[in-house]
């Protein structure tokens, strides 16, 4: 961190998507975006009814798995519930493209590696299928985002219902060899041979065998956590930023081990959180005779943070080609910002007011059973506190956040290496508690090119309850960096940041806000350096029309009487 104080007010950076606080038009016409079909033309709609060699569309199960209730009466539909999700819309998520498309154009020369990567998670049908056939795997172009592409339908499905539910049950499973897309479909397999797993005993086989040529088979996998991390946790390649390519590997993200080493395993597995249990028992399908009720009965939700891009979808549905109804989408967002609220809370404590100096602690606590927040680098949170004096005067503001997204006196810059540090103690409005990460690429400089990340110079992400940062055995791809490791308040499930304040004697409240963002303005600003690329402009323009750019996941206020 270099010239903090003196890049105080400087704007360099940008902001963009992927988290929402509400806000904006629900319309999903195509005049959203000016030039509608010559710029930016509508993505044709996917037939989600194919069927290919080893994999069947979503409508194809919706026809025996929607229509389901709960003991309360409550729909729990499957696909439903599954189709207003970012699992459904992996490979429709325009800032996914962007993203890309912009590590492409920076090494064109591995694009096949690139793609191969990145299709293994977004659009994993459609990889497994061209795999088997020893056709091209490939996503920009002629490949699979495009419309006449012969695995379009099967790429568009995004992460689909016979995808997971024919992952197999190999040794591999969780460990390091699984991560990265190393699940296994049993391709020998076709027609009704092909196994669909699921977490109930004894499944009636005749109805699915008829139906659609799958049988069905009890793997108690399909409730563990394990099941989620070949995707969950990911290692990139590593690219020298002259063009070599090494052979080292950067951890993109670890929710799986980050909960792995938490308490929450052995506890609470990924489906316990993500995947609401239903009330009671619930029949899971509408066809078929004296059928057993099974509990307990996960609904696919799929539960994340990201309402920012679900707001996108719901808003651009023609542009974009998604298949979910406003409707769905709505209860998508509303569940999704719940969930959000209970990931983590903010509390002040410890505050007095002595000799001039105003000092309170900010307290934060994370819930949830992995790093907050987790996953792809772009994402951050941090605090926003503000003072008042007893003519409601603010007096103090840190973390202020304006309608681009950018948070106040923040400044991002990789020419100089420059960014927010981790604090223990904030005694200035210039200093913000930021949690993120910050890739540094093979010359010891800042970047924001996934595949030119080596190491993190920054990761003060909140650790789960139980992970210890002076574990001997924690896995390097988990540990903090920067601060973080040496500071003594930041353990396993919180964090406390010490505010000193100069004030004059005065009743004073303050207040504190955990806001979460999923992409952060610096990491928009750089990809939107990259405009000439369609998908790039798209996503900018996307961008440009959407009011949501946080959460707020938490609030507390005290007041203060010297």
């Amino acid at each position: 961190m270099f010239g903090k104080k003196a890049a105080y007010f400087l704007i360099v950076l940008s902001g963009l998507m992927l988290i929402g606080c509400g806000g904006g038009s629900s319309s999903d016409s195509p005049s959203s975006l000016p030039d509608d079909n010559t710029t930016f033309p509508d993505v044709v709609l996917h037939n989600d009814s194919f069927t290919t060699t080893h994999f069947s569309g979503s409508q194809n199960c919706a026809q025996c798995h929607n229509g389901i209730t709960d003991a309360n009466g409550t729909d729990v539909s499957i696909v439903k519930a599954w189709q207003g999700t970012m699992m459904a819309n992996a490979a429709t998520d325009p800032l996914w493209k962007a993203k890309v498309a912009t590590e492409v154009k920076e090494h064109p020369e591995y694009k096949e590696i690139i793609e191969g990567k990145c299709s293994r998670c977004h659009t994993p049908m459609a990889n497994v299928e061209a795999t088997y056939n020893s056709d091209t795997v490939s996503l920009l172009g002629d490949g699979f985002l495009n419309h006449d592409n012969e695995y379009y339908d099967a790429a568009m499905q995004g992460v689909s219902c016979t995808l997971c539910h024919q992952i197999e049950n190999t040794p591999e499973l969780g460990t390091t060899e699984g991560f990265t897309g190393g699940f296994v479909i049993d391709t020998n397999n076709t027609g009704t041979d092909r196994k669909i797993y699921g977490p109930f005993m004894n499944p009636r086989t005749g109805p699915m065998q008829n139906s659609v040529q799958f049988t069905p088979e009890y793997s108690p996998h399909m409730n563990e956590s394990k099941l989620c991390a070949s995707c969950h946790s990911l290692e990139t390649p590593v690219i020298a930023t002259d063009g070599t390519i090494t052979d080292e590997t950067f951890p993109e993200q670890a929710a799986y081990t980050e909960w792995e080493y938490s308490d929450f395993n052995g506890t609470q597995s990924c489906q316990d959180c993500h995947m609401p249990k239903a009330e009671g028992s619930v029949v899971i399908s509408t066809r078929g005779n004296n059928l057993e009720q099974r509990a307990p009965f996960f609904q696919h939700k799929f539960l994340g943070a990201n309402t920012y891009m679900l707001e996108i979808l719901k808003k651009n549905r023609v542009k974009l080609g998604v298949l979910a109804d406003e409707a769905r989408f709505n209860e998508s967002i509303t569940d999704t910002r719940e969930f959000l609220k209970a990931a983590a809370d903010v509390n002040i404590t410890q505050w007095n007011f002595e000799n001039g100096l105003l000092n309170f602690d900010v307290q934060i606590t994370n819930h949830s059973g992995h790093k907050f927040p987790t996953g792809f680098p772009s994402r951050r949170a941090w605090l926003h506190v503000t003072v008042k004096n007893s003519a409601d005067q603010i007096v103090f503001e840190s973390g202020a956040i304006n309608s681009e997204g950018q948070i106040t006196g923040v400044v991002y810059d990789t020419a100089t290496n420059t960014y927010e540090p981790h604090y223990d103690k904030i005694t200035d409005p210039s200093q913000v508690q930021i949690y993120e990460t910050i890739l540094e690429d093979t010359d010891d400089n800042m970047t924001y090119i996934l595949l030119h990340a080596l190491h993190y110079f920054k990761d003060n992400r909140i650790l789960p309850r139980g992970l210890d940062k002076n574990d001997v055995n924690l896995p390097e791809t988990i540990n903090p960096h920067g601060n973080a490791e040496t500071d003594n308040n930041f353990i396993g499930g919180s964090d406390t940041v010490e505010y000193e304040i100069a004030l004059p004697a005065d009743n004073y409240t303050i207040t504190a806000k955990l806001h979460y963002q999923t992409l952060s303005y610096g990491f928009a600003q750089d990809l939107y350096k990259n405009t000439q690329l369609p998908e790039v402009a798209l996503m900018k323009a996307l961008d440009a029309r959407t009011t949501n750019r946080y959460e707020t996941i938490s609030t507390d206020t005290v007041s203060i009487v010297p």
